[in-house]
Formats: C-alpha cells, sequence, structure tokens
C-alpha cells in the first residue's frame, strides 16, 4: 500500500508513536516508538524503538513478523494506525539520528501543552535502539470521533 500526500504531510509534524505486536502465542506487547524514516517507494516506514524500555517488542516481531504503529499528534490528536508485515533490521547512525530530532520535537510539542519537561523524559529513551521495517498493508483512521477506527482510503501505487 502506497502512502498518499495527505499522510506524508501528516508525518512532518511533531508526533508520538506506539508500536504494537504479538508474540506466537497471541500474547500482546506494545512500546513507544521514539522515531522513524519513510521509505522512498512510500510502501514502507522503519520505526525506531528502545529494546531496553521495551524488551519484549523485538521478540515479538521476529516471531511473527506483524506489527501496528499508531503516530499521533499531540496537539489535535489527528492519529493514524499503520499495519503490516514487520522484519527487524541493525541500527544505523542515520537512524539514531532519526530519534534524537523525533524526541525533540515530540518533547517540545508536549512542553508547548504544558507536560514538563522532567515528566516526558523517562518515556522517550533511544537506549539499545531497534529498528522495525513495516511494510504498510493497511492504514486506519485513529482520530477521535465519527471516522476512528474506519480504514483510510484506498491508496493507489
Amino acid at each position: 500500500m502506497r502512502l498518499d500526500d495527505k499522510l506524508l504531510e501528516f508525518f512532518t509534524r511533531p508526533l508520538m508513536c506506539i508500536i504494537a505486536g504479538a508474540d506466537a502465542a497471541g500474547r500482546p506487547s506494545a512500546g513507544r516508538g521514539v522515531g522513524f524514516h519513510l521509505i522512498e517507494d512510500r510502501e514502507a516506514i522503519e520505526v525506531i524503538f528502545s529494546a531496553w524500555q521495551w524488551p519484549r517488542l523485538e521478540p515479538c516481531i521476529r516471531q511473527t513478523g506483524r506489527i501496528a504503529a499508531t503516530f499521533v499528534s499531540p496537539s489535535d490528536y489527528v492519529s493514524f494506525q499503520l499495519k503490516g508485515a514487520a522484519t527487524m533490521r541493525d541500527t544505523q547512525a542515520p537512524d539514531l539520528d532519526h530519534a534524537e530530532r523525533f524526541i525533540t520535537a515530540a518533547t517540545n510539542e508536549l512542553e508547548s501543552l504544558g507536560v514538563p519537561r522532567r515528566l516526558i523524559a523517562p518515556w522517550l529513551t533511544a537506549r539499545e535502539a531497534r529498528v522495525a521495517r513495516l511494510e504498510v498493508s493497511e492504514t486506519y483512521i485513529q482520530t477521535p470521533g465519527p471516522l476512528a477506527g474506519m480504514l483510510a482510503g484506498a491508496r493507489s501505487r
């Protein structure tokens, strides 16, 4: 599934991210994402998370090869969830740069909304950063309101 221009524009905002998966037995695991990189073909996104903070997430992804990543704009709650096949790849220096920029933008945004910086710091860490590549097959609107949970419009290749 190819991400459309509206979604690409959304990804330029300061965002928060939750990654969710399940192990082979169906036990759920979720963690906070601390960065992402959109792949040029617009059909995949690489999401960065802390294996130190969320140790069950990587094994779940490796076992089932599937995740859902939900991105939320803290200023207005506009939210989208992307689902699909996932693989893990080695973390590289540019990933840490993406994480640093994401953490800075999210922290600044949350602080502007009245959340004290000292409360934000424990939520967002790139310690033992890992990268999951999500091949997007479904996109859902998660913004609170009448469209929440609806499949986002069909994306053409």
